[in-house]
């Protein structure tokens, strides 16, 4: 027998029990005299949680938020100090934005600014560039969102794989990702929304691989991700890194299937295809945007 909720007005609770019975769950009704008060119960534990969603519904209560598993686990991760400095080196940055120093630091940090050549800083020696844009956000919504998520699965990362991983992925698929949407758009763009997809995408992908890893995302998230590629790729969302996303997605699935040396299977192709799609798709649908006029070809 396990209670589910009480109430002192029994033609209610008893409502209650035959509306429990007409949804397949056996239920009952005690009362306590000592306490002047009804018990609702059903006497199966599987139907416990069932029976006190209808509890708090008939109520008027709304149904408390859950946490997936997936990440009550990554919650409980301890800090990683890659990615607490990167975070805190972003949130310095988008502080100093407001200032007139910041946005001077902002034009040394982007990619290069459109009347020079293509890459011309970086040919000529600023190659850190390949990778600032990462650091730099446009707005608080922008940092906020994308902070949330650089937390939770760069910790993820840092724990399973060490630190020196994290840094090379990061590396890489920033460097990528910002290349792509260089290409495609020009230099004014920032954000870790490229290196998020990369780590989104290999997440998913290595657990795809290694069943085995104690540590996934839920599908609903990733489903949810996907979708929002999409949706900002229509252009409804105003001017978007696209491509960066696209990217950052590519290189993070390629990460989740060479990161361990094991046999190809059907599997591995699928994932494998399927990275090259969402990247062509974006570049495709940019190009369509554009008019076919990448920004590579306005230096030719």
């Amino acid at each position: 027998m396990y209670v589910v909720g009480e109430l002192r007005d029994r033609k209610m609770i008893n409502q209650m029990r035959d509306e429990l019975f007409s949804m397949g769950i056996s239920a009952q009704t005690h009362y306590s005299e000592k306490d002047d008060i009804y018990f609702l119960t059903v006497d199966e534990e599987k139907d416990l949680p069932r029976a006190m969603d209808y509890y708090r519904v008939k109520l008027g209560f709304q149904k408390p938020i859950e946490v997936d598993e997936e990440w009550v686990k990554i919650k409980t991760l301890p800090r990683g100090q890659v990615t607490y400095t990167i975070i805190i080196i972003c949130a310095v940055l988008f502080g100093l934005s407001y200032s007139d120093m910041g946005k001077r630091l902002f034009d040394a940090l982007f990619m290069g600014v459109p009347e020079t050549g293509f890459l011309y800083e970086i040919l000529h020696g600023q190659i850190w560039r390949l990778v600032t844009p990462i650091l730099i956000h446009l707005s608080i919504l922008h940092i906020v969102f994308n902070m949330l998520w650089f937390k939770d699965l760069g910790y993820l990362i840092e724990y399973k794989f060490g630190k020196n991983f994290l840094l090379i992925f990061i590396l890489v698929s920033g460097v990528v990702s910002n290349v792509l949407q260089y290409c495609v758009s020009g230099p004014q763009f920032g954000g870790m929304s490229g290196v998020l997809y990369a780590m989104l995408g290999f997440v998913w992908v290595y657990k795809k691989i290694h069943e085995d890893m104690e540590y996934s995302l839920p599908p609903r998230d990733i489903t949810i991700m996907i979708g929002w590629l999409l949706l900002c790729l229509t252009g409804f969302l105003g001017p978007i890194a696209n491509t960066a996303h696209a990217g950052g997605l590519f290189v993070g699935m390629l990460f989740g299937l060479f990161k361990t040396p094991v046999k190809w299977e059907r599997l591995h192709l699928k994932y494998f295809f399927l990275a090259f799609i969402f990247l062509a798709f974006t570049i495709g649908i940019e190009g369509l945007k554009l008019g076919g006029r990448y920004y590579v070809l306005l230096w030719q």
